[in-house]
Order: C-alpha cells, then structure tokens, then sequence
C-alpha cells in the first residue's frame, strides 16, 4: 500500500499500456519476421490500403482454382457415403470462397493463398489420403485434419507475426480443404 507521500510520484501514461512509478528504462522491442508468409501479409497490408489491385490471377493460384474435373464436392460426399457432411462442409467452403474472392485481386494475397493451399493439398495427399485408404474412422480423418492441417497453419501465421489483414480463421483454413475437394484435387473415396 502507497503512503500519501509517494502517490505524487506515480505517473499513469500510455505509452505502450504501462503504469510506471518514476523514470521508465525498459526498452520495447517490436518482434518483425522475415519469414515469407509475413512478408507477403505486409505486402498485402500496404497494396489494400493502397487499392493497389491487380488484374491477373497468378498461374499459382489457378493450378488451385482452376477444376480439374466436373464432379464436386457434394457427389464426392455422396460417392464415400458422407453426405451428412456436405452443408458444414460446403459452409467452410464457402467461408474460404469469400475471403479468396475478396482478396483475389492482390498480388501477395495470391500468393498467400497458394502457398497455404500447397500445404493443404500435401497434408491431404500424405496423411489424409493413406487414412482414406486404410478405412479410418471418420472422427480419426476429421481430427487429422484439424490436427494436421488447421491447426498448424493457424499456429503458422500466428507464430511468425504475421499481420493477418484477411483475418484467416480456422474455418477458413479448413474451407480451403473442402475448396480442393471440390476443384477435385482431393477425394474423399479412394
């Protein structure tokens, strides 16, 4: 408890939110990533504040967007027996589908989108895949999914300070799993 007599030294300002008692020596240190993820969300960052919109769709990105077959992702479901699953699936799919269309005329956010989307489509080839193929249980597939393909690209962005403008949330991440089903990078019957 503070006695009257020191009260009067106390001094509440706000830089970076501190409550200080006297002379403030601490120093802050801003964590920045160089890390390409980060780097491309700060790209994005500037070119939206900026409207700095771009025309083309990148040939990365079209190798993600771009179907390579006409059956979707509500017959693939019907196909494994799982169309129970297709209006969350389709949800998150659709949630994915905004963002990609909101951001699609950004140069860096192509090439964000890409670049998790080729994360999304190894997991899927090398982990999903071989469950399919085994018979998993479906909660087992689900969880994996989660567990090795939400959540670390979640934990990604977050870990290497990304400044997120798109605001990418696991309902996203996992829409973009669904968003290659339906483009038919991905099955769901092997």
């Amino acid at each position: 408890m503070l006695n009257k007599t020191n009260q009067s030294n106390i001094d509440i300002n706000g830089n970076n939110n501190k409550i200080i008692a006297g002379d403030d020596k601490s120093t802050t240190i801003i964590k920045t990533s160089n890390s390409k993820l980060a780097s491309l969300f700060e790209k994005l960052k500037e070119q939206f504040e900026n409207d700095d919109k771009i025309a083309e769709t990148s040939d990365n990105l079209k190798r993600y967007t771009n179907r390579r077959d006409t059956i979707g992702l509500e017959q693939k479901l019907k196909d494994a027996g799982k169309s129970y699953l297709y209006l969350d699936f389709a949800w998150c799919k659709q949630e994915f589908h905004k963002k990609l269309l909101l951001y699609q005329n950004y140069e860096p956010a192509q090439e964000i989108f890409a670049f998790i989307l080729a994360i999304v489509l190894e997991k899927s080839r090398n982990v999903i895949n071989p469950m399919i193929r085994e018979n998993k249980s479906e909660s087992d597939i689900l969880g994996k999914i989660s567990s090795e393909i939400t959540n670390p690209i979640i934990n990604l962005i977050e870990s290497e300070g990304c400044y997120d403008i798109m605001g990418l949330s696991s309902t996203e991440i996992e829409g973009m799993f669904h968003y290659l089903t339906g483009n038919c990078h991905i099955n769901w019957k092997l």
